[in-house]
């Protein structure tokens, strides 16, 4: 079977947003984008497929993309996670409500284990994923990240941007400082364009995540998923709020044999 990107839909506006970022990225390698909703009982799924239909016809107009819905019954995390196994899944792309819906997204995001997932709440505002922002700390599973900006890469030609603090701790300054050694030399193998700012202390450091984002009008934050709830909320700058709705944020599990795949498609 074709690779695919999944595209969880509820029938809101985000999911529509969520449609358009999937197109944007899909349109690169001619992947097909699946559709699913989870519908709270059986006899919602005649109506609800007929919806997901409509939403799938009125967005493929004027575009060369092929939509597959399906509408299934159950467990909403289970539900959608076995569609994605299904349909050989490489990205998902999903609308979210932000803050008061991260527990949410974290179940959704967490089940997939092998693919990256995409949270959006916007519709695509600054075009392709060719800026994109790293944080770096003392976590050795961050490397994981420098690994997936060589899979989207294939698509993109992106610069990365690397963000970095210094600390007092002896032992997490080594670890970051291999992190960042690690992160140069993959991406000066592979020929990615970077750059790296390292700030004076981890202090406040979701909110200089934003803020060196809003400097290099960057188009993506590329998070591992266990950081994701920290870096959304520990912002405190009203200003960093409202770029955390507009920068779509890359969620990424722990997956070491990430460099096996090569790339999208």
């Amino acid at each position: 079977m074709e690779k695919s990107i999944l595209v969880p839909h509820d029938f809101t506006e985000v999911g529509n947003y969520a449609m358009e970022h999937a197109y944007m990225v899909g349109k690169a390698a001619n992947s097909p984008i699946h559709l699913i909703h989870i519908a709270k009982s059986k006899s919602q799924i005649d109506s609800a497929k007929q919806k997901l239909q409509e939403i799938a016809d009125n967005f493929k107009k004027g575009k060369n993309v092929e939509i597959v819905c399906e509408v299934r019954t159950g467990n909403l995390f289970k539900g959608i996670y076995a569609y994605g196994l299904e349909v050989d899944a490489y990205l998902g792309v999903m609308g979210t409500h932000g803050i008061k819906n991260v527990k949410k997204a974290m179940k959704v995001v967490k089940k997939f284990m092998k693919i990256p997932f995409i949270l959006v709440q916007n519709p695509v505002i600054f075009g392709e994923y060719d800026r994109i922002v790293i944080p770096l700390d003392h976590d050795k599973n961050a490397r994981i990240k420098t690994l997936w900006v060589r899979y989207i890469n294939n698509i993109f030609e992106s610069k990365v941007f690397i963000i970095s603090y210094n600390t007092g701790d002896e032992f997490k300054a080594k670890t970051i400082k291999n992190n960042i050694l690690f992160a140069q030399n993959q991406f000066d193998n592979n020929l990615i364009d970077y750059e790296i700012k390292v700030i004076e202390s981890p202090k406040n450091f979701a909110d200089s995540i934003y803020t060196y984002a809003n400097e290099v009008e960057s188009d993506l934050i590329l998070v591992m998923t266990n950081k994701y709830k920290s870096y959304v909320k520990d912002l405190k700058k009203l200003e960093n709020l409202e770029l955390y709705k507009k920068i779509p944020i890359m969620c990424v599990n722990k997956r070491t044999d990430i460099i096996k795949l090569g790339g999208f498609g």
